[in-house]
């Protein structure tokens, strides 16, 4: 996220006419699917979409990844779609499995079907990446990473996540600040779940004025699970990586989320953040040193494919730990709807 668009500032103030204009635009879109103009598409199978009004890392495919492997404790047999940024524009739907190139498939996607193993499909146009799942894969619901801003797709739940630390920015639209929506949207959703760090202490003084009026469900944190080797997936120990500065690579929407996580488990880092789906190169991932890189997994599925020394880069992999109240409202949401 923009560091301007966490202050009122004169840059946002000069753009503020534009994010006015943004706003009547995005809401006469609105009123024209209430409407009844623009079509809604509804589905043979229960929608739920996991996204944000802002722009940035959140946390969306974490939760996303999480509730596949709730949903499949239940006994359902899910499937994800996504647009698929990053990889050659899917006009048309495009399946996504872990054999694909990041090319064709795009960070996010790939990531989730190689960790999940759930079909995954990707395209612009989200209505048809549901159907084209639907009638191609035995899933009875689907998981949308991101969308909910596509009122075209109808959904039966909506998951709303939210940057506990950066929240909701200064408040404002783009290009003026980092929403894409008005903070007062987050109250047409199912549920708020806010991502914090771990033992952050959860209150209504954490909550950013923007969220005041929002009833939020509950909170969550990536918590780092194992670090594995990218040349042949071996666990890497934790251990002998706190006795010298490692580097840390991330082209995530947070860097500094990810950088600050290695920090509290007790290494020394070297910062190296990229832009968010970055398309890396040798030359990125390549030091003048033999120090230990550390990198995400968003960004393990394009390293993996680069001409360089695997052996020393690690995959630092997470877990999604959600506290008691989303858990709890998540649980009830999926036995409600399942």
């Amino acid at each position: 996220m923009n560091k301007s668009w966490q202050k009122r500032g004169w840059s946002a103030w000069l753009l503020l006419p534009i994010s006015l204009l943004f706003r009547v635009v995005a809401q006469t879109r609105i009123l024209l699917y209430k409407a009844g103009i623009l079509k809604i598409h509804e589905f043979a199978v229960p929608v739920i979409v996991v996204g944000n009004i802002s722009v940035g890392g959140t946390g969306k495919t974490p939760v996303v990844s999480e509730l596949v492997k709730r949903c499949q404790a239940l006994g359902k047999k899910p499937g994800v779609v996504s647009r698929g940024y990053g990889a050659i524009p899917a006009k048309s739907p495009r399946m996504v499995d872990s054999n694909t190139s990041v090319e064709l498939g795009g960070d996010e996607p790939l990531l989730l079907a190689r960790h999940t193993g759930v079909p995954v499909c990707i395209c612009a146009d989200r209505s048809a990446a549901v159907n084209h799942l639907i009638a191609n894969n035995h899933v009875d619901l689907v998981i949308s990473d991101d969308g909910m801003q596509h009122y075209a797709m109808f959904r039966d739940i909506e998951i709303a996540v939210v940057d506990g630390h950066r929240m909701l920015g200064n408040g404002w639209l783009l290009p003026a600040g980092p929403l894409r929506e008005p903070p007062k949207r987050l109250r047409q959703t199912d549920i708020i779940a806010v991502q914090h760090k771990k033992n952050t202490t959860s209150n209504s003084n954490n909550v950013s004025p923007t969220l005041k009026n929002s009833s939020v469900t509950g909170y969550f944190y990536l918590q780092i699970d194992t670090l594995k080797n990218l040349a042949d997936q071996h666990v890497v120990a934790l251990e002998p990586l706190r006795s010298q500065p490692v580097h840390a690579v991330a082209g995530v929407g947070n860097p500094n989320r990810f950088f600050s996580s290695l920090r509290d488990i007790g290494l020394e880092v070297i910062e190296h953040p990229m832009p968010d789906h970055h398309r890396y190169t040798a030359k990125d991932i390549t030091f003048d040193d033999q120090l230990p890189i550390l990198i995400t997994s968003k960004d393990a599925v394009k390293i993996c494919t680069l001409d360089v020394d695997l052996t020393r880069i690690h995959e630092v992999r997470v877990t999604t730990n959600f506290d008691s109240d989303l858990d709890c409202a998540i649980e009830e949401m999926l036995v409600k709807l399942l």
